[in-house]
């Protein structure tokens, strides 16, 4: 699928548990900061620095640009990126959501296509002040090749992504709604920082709207799911906007 990318931000939509006012983290990390350093950047190391810029975005901000060559790369040092794809008739869908050590943007081995004959297009947005680092695949391709042993780290990334995207395409078929939502937000928490907890935070927060577009229902169903989950346990409404993933009690329920 041939994509054009707008700069545009997406519109706002309050967040999954903002309903009427009405093992924990062992290290609680603050809304809006989703950094991490040292070891927990693991594809930083694939990116030629020489070769490299910084762009730094606003909450909101478009991560792409104009001046970007087609075939740009995207590292997110700092902060967090949601990746959404926009169709002709306006319909707006989260793709994916990337952390601090995420890569993204063209990582196609053949040459980047230029120009669309479907009308969908794609935009990175912001979800908090982020940091992120860019370069272009054909810089990344001639590191690689001084460098072969970087060639197994992006495989092994390439190898990640394809597991993810099977694991939500068989839900979608074989789950019901309940588990569907049960399983994404398990899904989500594996690359949310603090992923190796019992619970993890998903900072910044995740709207009912975005949940609905990962498991297929309308936005209404999904509150009304994740009633559910709180009233099982599986999940809690924090103050600060986001939701507390208990990772291990949907594991013993699902796996």
């Amino acid at each position: 699928m041939n994509l054009l990318r707008k700069t545009q931000p997406e519109p706002e939509e309050e967040p999954a548990n903002a309903a009427p006012k009405s093992d924990l983290l062992p290290h609680p990390r603050t809304a809006g900061n989703s950094e991490q350093t040292g070891d927990t950047l693991p594809m930083l190391w694939l990116l030629p620095e020489h070769l490299c810029h910084i762009r730094q975005a606003r909450q909101g901000d478009s991560i792409y640009s104009d001046a970007d060559a087609p075939d740009s790369v995207y590292y997110v040092e700092k902060g967090s990126v949601k990746l959404i794809r926009t169709s002709q008739a306006g319909d707006e869908v989260v793709i994916d959501r990337y952390y601090a050590g995420s890569i993204f943007g063209n990582l196609s081995f053949h040459a980047p296509s230029q120009g669309t004959d479907d009308g969908e297009y794609e935009a990175a947005v912001a979800l908090e002040d982020s940091k992120i680092v860019i370069t272009t695949f054909d810089s990344l391709k001639k590191n690689i090749h001084h460098r072969p042993e970087k060639l197994f780290a992006l495989l092994e990334d390439y190898c990640r992504r394809l597991a993810v995207a099977r694991r939500r395409i068989e839900s979608l078929v074989v789950n019901q709604a309940e588990e569907r939502l049960a399983r994404t937000l398990l899904l989500m928490t594996s690359t949310a920082p603090g992923s190796h907890s019992d619970s993890v935070a998903l900072i910044p927060p995740i709207t009912y709207g975005e949940l609905a577009c990962w498991i297929g229902v309308t936005r209404p169903f999904v509150t009304k799911l994740m009633q559910q989950l709180q009233n099982r346990g599986f999940i809690e409404r924090l103050e600060d906007g986001s939701i507390l993933v208990h990772r291990e009690k949907i594991t013993s329920a699902y796996f």
